[in-house]
């Protein structure tokens, strides 16, 4: 019997999981471009590609004779597993549905088309069209390039004189062009995780989404699960979601939706066809669940079929995130104490060292991550203060100063 070979497209922390998972299964041909060394012991081979160079990959994907394809946690090769798919006769998302779930002016066009509420937005190729649609709406406005992840060009605008810059700013991050501008919401979060089979979407997760205080890195600190929100909201945002991710015609797979609460209603502000980042796919949905994530994609991307085993644990579960300044890294103290912990669970921690050269933080791309679990919230908070507690790391700033994580 032939060999399974499965291929994998990104190669980023939050991909280990699912590599490791196929590894198991047969031969991984990983995707990416670059591959550090954590991931060689379970890769077969490994070709270093822009992951959007889909039809590069599928050339490829043709050469290794793959039995499927399959992503998680990361936004960009959602239409390149699609298109190799599609084009393999591989179970999959068609191509034209993973665009609906990547490109933020066909997902909202839908939204309209479907009925749905959708935040008064336009999509723009000049400051001009900006400029005009800024003061059409008289309120803030968010500035999002058109195919970016990990907030990459985010920019919000509260004044018009800094129009201009804001929009340059995006405009280096569009893959295409053009920007979106979308009135700038501010209320209550949430993230929703969503398991689909066979075009039918099964919530599995809804979880808080707490910012650090610098607004401009549109960073999520901590997203905790479940919510803390009333039942009757969180029901708001739940018949949404399933509304989106079944009106969008998505055929199989984890969805990753995040909404905001404006004026008493939820709206859409991304949502995506793959699993969420920052460990939630592959940590946070298992703790809450029991579903073991990367075997549900893989069945999924080898069958076109599988079980949705979940149930209720019990478990209070979330990530919080940390960042350091700028500079570089001359004391660190607590790693292997914090990671003893038996609360903690999967982390980047031990990519911190000293000697490490730290750049200034522009996006949630820079922060560090751990999955912290609790019996209720109060113990999930006493829980994270008790890491803060533990993690001692100096960062050198320029002027020569010694500076401390930044929490908040």
């Amino acid at each position: 019997m032939k060999n399974q070979r499965i291929m994998i497209i990104g190669a980023g922390d939050f991909q280990l999981p699912i590599v490791r998972a196929a590894a198991r299964r047969g031969e991984v041909i990983l995707v990416a471009p670059a591959v550090s060394d954590a991931f060689k012991p379970y890769i077969t081979r490994s070709y270093l590609l822009d992951v959007r160079e889909k039809e590069k990959i599928l050339d490829i994907a043709q050469q290794e004779e793959i039995d499927a394809v399959q992503t998680d946690q990361t936004d960009i090769p959602v239409r390149t597993v699609a298109y190799v798919a599609e084009n393999l006769g591989l179970p999959g998302n068609g191509y034209q549905t993973a665009r609906l779930f990547s490109e933020k002016n066909m997902m909202r066009d839908r939204m309209r088309e479907l009925g749905l509420p959708v935040l008064p937005y336009a999509v723009v190729d000049d400051v001009r069209q900006a400029r005009e649609f800024y003061r059409y709406l008289n309120c803030p406005i968010i500035i999002k390039p058109m195919g970016t992840q990990g907030s990459r060009g985010v920019v919000e605008v509260t004044e018009e004189q800094r129009l201009d810059r804001a929009f340059v700013q995006a405009m280096e991050y569009s893959d295409d062009g053009r920007v979106l501008v979308e009135k700038c919401a501010h209320g209550i979060e949430f993230v929703c995780e969503s398991a689909v089979v066979d075009h039918r979407c099964t919530p599995l997760i809804l979880g808080d989404t707490h910012y650090f205080g610098k607004k401009s890195l549109f960073s999520a600190k901590e997203r905790i699960f479940p919510s803390l929100q009333p039942k009757e909201i969180t029901d708001q945002v739940l018949a949404l979601n399933q509304a989106i991710v079944e009106g969008f015609g998505l055929t199989q797979g984890i969805t990753h939706g995040e909404y905001i609460l404006d004026e008493g209603r939820p709206y859409l502000l991304e949502i995506a066809a793959r699993g969420g980042g920052v460990y939630i796919s592959s940590d946070l949905i298992h703790l809450r669940t029991g579903l073991d994530t990367e075997d549900f994609l893989l069945d999924l991307a080898l069958k076109g079929t599988a079980e949705i085993n979940i149930h209720e644990t019990g478990v209070f579960a979330g990530y919080r995130c940390f960042y350091l300044p700028a500079g570089e890294v001359v004391s660190v103290r607590g790693i292997d104490e914090a990671a003893a912990l038996p609360f903690l669970h999967s982390n980047q921690l031990d990519e911190i060292h000293t000697g490490m050269q730290i750049a200034e933080n522009t996006n949630k791309t820079s922060r560090f991550a751990m999955i912290i679990t609790g019996r209720d919230h109060n113990e999930w908070e006493e829980h994270v203060r008790q890491v803060q507690a533990l993690l001692d790391i100096n960062v050198q700033a320029a002027d020569g100063s010694l500076k401390p994580i930044i929490w908040s």
